[in-house]
Formats: C-alpha cells, sequence, structure tokens
C-alpha cells in the first residue's frame, strides 16, 4: 500500500496540457507490437552488437531519469526503500514483475551485489515471438540497462546488473539477475563507459551524466550535513532529546555548562515545550546522576499537602498523619527535585522553599528539629515571573534565589526544524513498521502553530497513526484543528515589514527549501526560467558578501545550510 501511494503521489494529470506526469516528464505509451516491430529493425539494420548496445544504453538512461525522479520526490532512509520503489515502477511501466531478493553490503555500508528475479519480461517475450531460435542467450537487454542506471543513481556508484538465466533459455518461467559495482565484475568505469558511446549521442550521455554526477554530490553534501549535526548538536546517549535547530542546540548548550553545578536552575516556557525533559538532562548530566530525581507539580496540590509532599511530616501533625513522611527535600538527598509550575506555589509555602534553598535545612510539619538537606532545586514555569513578582504575587527573593541561571525554552513554533524529526520519533516509538508521512502531510505540520507544543505534536501523531492503520499519514488523517490552524507561510517570511526586494529574496529561499533545494523545480514554480534563477542567487551573494567575503560563503551556500533533512 505504502509504494502503491508513492504511485500516486508521482504520476499526476495536474499539468497544463493533461498529460499523465512521471515527475516532471510526459509518460508515452506504445503498444508492444510496436516496439517489437522497432527493436526487430534496429538489430537487423545494425547487428546484434551494436543493437544490443543500443537498448542497453536506452534502459539505462531511462533508469537513472527513474532513480532522478524517485530521488526529487523522496528521502529514502535506505536502497532497500529505493529498490521497493523499482519494483514498483517496473510492474506500472508494463516492463516485467522484478523482485529483488538478496543485498549484501560492505562495512561502510556501499554495495557488494544483490541479486533477484523478473517474471514476464516483455523483451522475453518480444525476443521469443520476432527472433524465435535465432540466439540463445540473456536478451532482456533493456530491462537489464534500467535497473544498471536506476541501481546506479540510488548506490552512487556505476553499477552493472547482467542477467544470469533468460526464460527464453529455459523453461522455469522467470529470468534471474545479478547487480554488483563495475569493480565486483573486474571491469573498468573508463571500458564501460566506452561501451555506451555511438556516434550522436554521446552529448546527451555527457549531460545525463552530469545530472547523476550532480544528484551523488548532492547525497554525499546531505549525508555529510546529517553527520555534522549529529556531531554538533546530538548528545551522545541521549535519546530523549530529539532536536534540529539551532535555537534548542543552544539550550543543550546552556544546559550542558549548569548541569555539573549545583547552581539553581530556571527552565521558562510555554506548557509543552519540554522543561521536564530538560531536567531530567540537567540531572543526567549532573555529579549527582545516581541520586534520585524527583518533580512534583505544585498547581496540583493544596497549599497544606504541597507542604507534607515538600518537607514532609511528623506522626499526628495533622488528621490523618499516622506515620512520620520524609518529605520531597529529604528524600532526594544529593540528587534532584523539580518543581513544575513553580509559579503556582502560594505565597505561605513560597517561604519555606526561600529557606529550604537558602539555609538548605527544613522544618517537617509539626515538628521542631531542622533537618539539613542537599538537594539540588530545578523549577519550571510556564507564567511570567517578573511580572508576578510586580503583582506581589510571587516573592521577589524566591524568584532571584530561583533564577540564579535561568533557561528560556522557545515554543515550538519558533523552531520548525523540530518538528519533522520530532514527528518521526513519535511515530516510530509507537509504530515501528508505520510507513511514514507524506510529503504534504509534513508541509501541513510545519505550517501549523503548535499551541500546544511538543505535547501537542506527540498527541496528533498518536491520533493520526490510530487514523492511518497501516498506510502512510495523509492530511486527512490529521485532526480537524491541525487543517484550521495552519500559520500562513507568506505571513511567517514577512513579520517584519520588510522591502520587496528582501520578501522576493525571502520566498526564494522557502520555494528552494520546499524543493529541497531542487533548482530546476524550484524555477518552475517561481515561473522563471533556470537562469533568470541563477541570476537572482548570484545577485543576492553579491549584495549578501561583498568583495573581500570566504569565497564559499554565498547566498545558494546560506540556503543549503538551512536545508531540512
Amino acid at each position: 500500500m505504502f509504494f502503491e501511494e508513492i504511485r500516486k503521489d508521482l504520476v499526476t494529470t495536474g499539468n497544463e496540457n493533461n498529460f499523465p506526469m512521471f515527475g516532471s516528464g510526459r509518460i508515452v505509451t506504445f503498444g508492444i507490437t510496436a516496439l517489437a516491430g522497432l527493436i526487430r529493425d534496429i538489430i537487423r539494420t545494425v547487428g546484434l552488437e551494436k543493437g544490443s548496445t543500443i537498448c542497453f544504453r536506452y534502459g539505462y538512461e531511462a533508469g537513472i531519469a527513474q532513480a532522478l525522479v524517485v530521488m526529487e520526490h523522496y528521502n529514502f532512509k535506505s536502497p532497500d526503500e529505493f529498490l521497493k520503489i523499482c519494483e514498483t515502477l517496473k510492474t506500472m511501466s508494463g516492463i516485467a514483475h522484478v523482485e529483488f531478493e538478496n543485498m549484501e553490503l560492505d562495512e561502510q555500508g556501499k554495495l557488494v551485489r544483490f541479486n533477484g528475479i523478473w517474471r514476464d519480461s516483455l523483451e522475453a517475450y518480444i525476443w521469443q515471438s520476432q527472433f524465435k531460435k535465432e540466439y540463445s542467450g540473456p536478451v532482456c537487454i533493456i530491462l537489464s540497462g534500467m535497473l544498471s542506471g536506476y541501481t546506479s543513481a540510488i548506490f552512487g556508484q556505476e553499477v552493472l546488473v547482467e542477467e544470469l538465466v533468460c526464460e527464453t533459455q529455459s523453461h522455469r518461467g522467470y529470468c534471474s539477475f545479478e547487480g554488483r559495482p563495475l569493480s565486483g565484475w573486474g571491469i573498468e568505469v573508463s571500458h564501460f563507459q566506452a561501451g555506451l558511446i555511438l556516434e550522436n549521442l554521446e552529448d546527451e550521455m555527457t549531460r545525463l551524466r552530469t545530472e547523476l554526477r550532480q544528484a551523488w554530490d548532492d547525497m554525499e553534501r546531505q549525508k555529510s550535513e546529517i553527520a555534522d549535526l549529529k556531531q554538533r548538536f546530538k548528545m551522545p546517549g541521549d535519546p530523549d532529546i530529539i532536536y534540529r535547530s539551532p535555537a534548542m542546540a543552544k539550550i543543550l548548550h546552556l544546559a550542558e555548562k549548569v548541569a555539573p553545578t549545583r547552581s539553581t536552575v530556571l527552565l521558562q516556557g510555554e506548557s509543552g515545550t519540554g522543561k521536564e525533559v530538560i531536567a531530567r538532562f540537567i540531572h543526567r548530566y549532573s555529579s549527582s546522576a545516581k541520586d534520585p530525581f524527583l518533580a512534583i507539580n505544585c498547581a496540583a496540590l493544596p497549599a497544606n499537602l504541597l507542604e507534607s509532599e515538600l518537607f514532609g511530616h511528623v506522626k499526628g501533625a495533622f488528621t490523618g498523619a499516622d506515620l512520620d513522611k520524609k518529605g520531597l527535600f529529604i528524600e532526594a538527598g544529593s540528587g534532584t527535585i523539580f518543581l513544575d509550575e513553580v509559579g503556582d506555589m502560594p505565597l505561605e509555602i513560597q517561604a519555606k522553599l526561600l529557606r529550604a534553598i537558602q539555609e538548605k535545612v527544613v522544618r517537617q510539619v509539626g515538628g521542631v528539629k531542622e533537618i539539613p538537606v542537599q538537594a539540588r532545586i530545578i523549577g519550571a514555569t510556564n507564567r511570567e515571573l517578573k511580572s508576578m513578582v510586580g503583582e506581589e504575587r510571587f516573592r521577589d527573593d524566591l524568584f532571584f534565589r530561583l533564577s540564579v541561571f535561568p533557561i528560556e525554552i522557545p515554543p515550538l513554533r519558533e523552531r520548525r526544524e523540530d518538528i519533522l524529526p520530532l514527528a518521526r520519533h513519535f511515530l516510530t516509538r509507537m509504530n515501528s513498521d508505520h510507513p511514514g508521512f507524506f510529503p504534504k502531510t509534513i508541509r501541513l505540520m510545519e505550517g501549523y502553530d503548535w499551541p500546544g507544543n511538543v505535547r501537542e505534536l506527540e498527541n496528533w501523531v498518536e491520533y493520526a497513526v490510530i487514523l492511518s492503520g497501516k498506510e502512510r499519514i495523509r492530511p486527512d488523517h490529521l485532526p480537524l484543528d491541525m487543517n484550521r490552524s495552519l500559520a500562513n507561510p507568506i505571513k511567517l517570511l514577512a513579520t517584519d515589514l520588510p522591502t520587496w526586494s528582501e520578501l522576493e529574496k525571502r520566498y526564494i529561499s522557502y520555494v528552494l527549501e520546499q524543493t529541497n533545494y531542487n533548482k530546476s523545480r524550484a524555477a518552475r514554480i517561481l515561473g522563471m526560467g533556470n537562469s533568470t534563477l541563477w541570476r537572482h542567487l548570484k545577485e543576492n551573494d553579491e549584495t549578501n558578501h561583498p568583495q573581500g567575503s570566504p569565497p564559499n560563503s554565498s547566498f545558494a551556500h546560506d540556503l543549503n545550510d538551512k536545508m531540512k533533512l
């Protein structure tokens, strides 16, 4: 079902001439009889050797073109997924039913070999109907070329697929094949490329090779950027922190700096931004990581119960106090106490909390003895404590004691780069076998304002997983509020009322991001030619990086640095 949906996404009829399209190319259908006659005439005119070269080269170019369309639309996580969609494309085109069976990679993840079978080959049928017993070797030349071109594109190196046994040679009812890098066949790349060259076709092959090399370079650059981001932003051994944005990287940098100290920390931010996640991060990287991390919601309990929970009580202190209770400050030892919603703490409890922080002692409810405590305090609030101090709803001395090291966690709408990795994280945690999101769904999620922040995103992903079942998540699988409350992308681009020229630059950047930096596709959306787009990029480069700037700090390079992975 997943790859059937991809097929529907790739093949459209929405262009101005209403032709069926594969990506940006028009689909053309030929009858099998006409194609059989064409292959027959080619081979009988130029001979079997040259005719086979023409057929293989046709298939090779078609395979690369198919792979480039797939790579433009989808960023699959593994070669297996690219091979799976290849099976769908071959069936859809009527060439054959292809099945990849085994794939072997080396320790660096490079291809060693793969093999499989294809059934009902169009070429085998043509050969049996046109040539009978004139040739007894493998005959599926176009199909071998298609798989060679397609796999060369996705593996980033020249791959040759050879038909091992053709159904025209046996009665098995299928053909078997194997693919390897050229080195695995003992073939030099130059020899392979020379074998594809025929007069009047070299220019087209050169163009295709240039596109392929560019696609390989783009893939390597993306892999390098992903590795760099992981190295710079991902804390080792910390699976709870999922992010990509520089804003969140800065938060973790601050948390990492304060973690080894015993300083009191105040985490501020809207509900659902992940304040407790950051608090646990600080505790996990502190010198007291092996001691308890105890959390309490200060807004969830009335004053008398909150006092007992924090500082403990002695037996008989009040009705129902049948046993002594230590309280969190004593239970935590040298660990961490996380005071969530500390802005909702009653004033009378604030005074006792101030003394516990300042004097490092607590007195249990009903008790007379002062007990020394060592716990570190991390407070969290979604309220503006400074304003509450001015309104005398929060003690100023407690505010200054809590905010020794304040950290402001931005809402999800201000770090939209984190939406997709967080959504994928929640999706994998809920259903590791789920096929994922459609691109349109991702764009909707990235345009939504998320008033409930990360908590709301998690709830919406769970909703969509239930509704989608085993299908990829479409926009209509999202809750209604999601589709009604989308942020206007243009409004986001123009919040500071820029000049028309600046807005134009931002919109070009936005379109490039949405097309995964495919400049040809971006130019079509913008309604300009490729050369015009390049001129805009060059002009912006000269404006943003005048003479004397580093040569690599171009406007286009800056845009690529913002690329969503």
